[in-house]
């Protein structure tokens, strides 16, 4: 991957949770917390910010270095292979997940009698188109898709103000106790930007930013999460936040600007689909460049039809044989916990291992 400056670095970071809060997370966050949900919010936006700055301060001794290649230097190549398809199972899972909720809501508003599958293969021709664009064009893309997805949700918001009760923000703990702060802090895997700090570093043209990037990324989703819950909250009845439509697209049905303005859920439903291939593409040639690192091939853009063929069969199956519920609110929070632990262990103890060292850094380097 080419190089890439400190404004495509934070749009990168920033589209790769977008998915994940839009359709997925926002929904499950408000009806296990209800009135809570936005001091949930609060409080996993500290916590995300504060791995954050942990996981920055870990890479300062590695700084412009691979993840996967400290990962090499801590365990050698076979941890390296092992850490490295784990990290590849987990985004090719998260994104299959994101597909999942978007096909669905296809499904129900626009294609009630087309076979999923079909609309799944829509999704995966963009992503394969996009793994197959030369980096630049790519990010791109992606550089201004993220703004345009960020002033449809401010203006879901705005456009909703009126509607807002306010009263819907009582009881203040919602659920209850544990549910905003115990079990509640498991929605830290709306931020699945922190899974993805770890492979950003080696890609970044200035790497000493690392720190700065990644905290106004953070900041920025944490806006956009507050942003999409609160409509969602202060509008709906538990019935709504349960529901299978993502909640974000009924709140924009809500949204009047007169007789010029119209189906402005189609169009926000369009940004929506955009951004997620976005997403998917991000995903899709993050995880083509961690076949490339765990396997030492020099070009791994012939096996993005393969890998392509792989997500459409993970993605099919989920849907297939299991609620997508219980994969949203059980095992996708035990798999980003597991992936996001397992970073920051592995970045402890290689830092731990190059402070006893006595090889000099310029020798363990060389390994990158």
């Amino acid at each position: 991957m080419e190089k890439i400056n400190n404004k495509e670095a934070i749009s990168l970071i920033v589209s790769s949770s977008l998915g994940i809060t839009v359709l997925v997370a926002s929904q499950i966050i408000a009806s296990t917390c209800l009135s809570s949900s936005l001091i949930n919010t609060g409080i996993i936006s500290i916590i995300a910010l504060a791995l954050t700055v942990i996981i920055c301060a870990l890479y300062k001794k590695f700084i412009g270095i691979s993840f996967l290649d400290i990962t090499e230097y801590f365990g050698g190549r076979f941890l390296k292979f092992i850490v490295g398809l784990i990290f590849l199972l987990y985004f090719l899972f998260t994104a299959a997940i994101v597909l999942c909720k978007a096909v669905n809501t296809l499904q129900i508003v626009y294609y009630p009698m087309t076979n999923i599958s079909y609309i799944v293969l829509f999704f995966l021709f963009t992503t394969a188109f996009a793994c197959n664009l030369k980096n630049n064009g790519f990010l791109r893309a992606t550089f201004m898709i993220v703004p345009i997805v960020i002033i449809a949700i401010f203006f879901i918001f705005a456009g909703n103000l009126k509607n807002f009760n306010y009263e819907n923000i009582f009881p203040i703990l919602g659920n209850g106790w544990n549910a905003t702060f115990g079990i509640g802090l498991t929605n830290l895997y709306t931020f699945g930007g922190i899974a993805y700090l770890f492979f950003v570093p080696q890609n970044l043209k200035r790497p000493d930013k690392f720190m700065s990037i990644s905290v106004i990324s953070t900041i920025t989703s944490s806006i956009l999460l507050t942003l999409t819950v609160a409509p969602i909250i202060l509008m709906f009845n538990r019935n709504v936040t349960s529901g299978q439509l993502f909640p974000l697209y009924i709140a924009v049905r809500y949204i009047e600007f007169g007789t010029f303005f119209q189906r402005l859920d189609a169009a926000f439903l369009l940004i929506m689909n955009i951004a997620i291939c976005s997403f998917l593409g991000i995903y899709g040639n993050l995880c083509l460049g961690i076949i490339k690192e765990i396997t030492g091939i020099t070009d791994s853009k012939p096996l993005s039809y393969p890998l392509i063929l792989l997500f459409y069969a993970i993605t099919v199956f989920i849907d297939s044989f299991f609620e997508l519920e219980f994969i949203q609110d059980t095992i996708f929070k035990i798999i980003f916990f597991s992936v996001v632990s397992l970073g920051i262990i592995i970045l402890v103890f290689a830092n731990i291992k190059s402070k006893f060292s006595k090889r000099k850094a310029n020798i363990w380097v060389k390994i990158c």
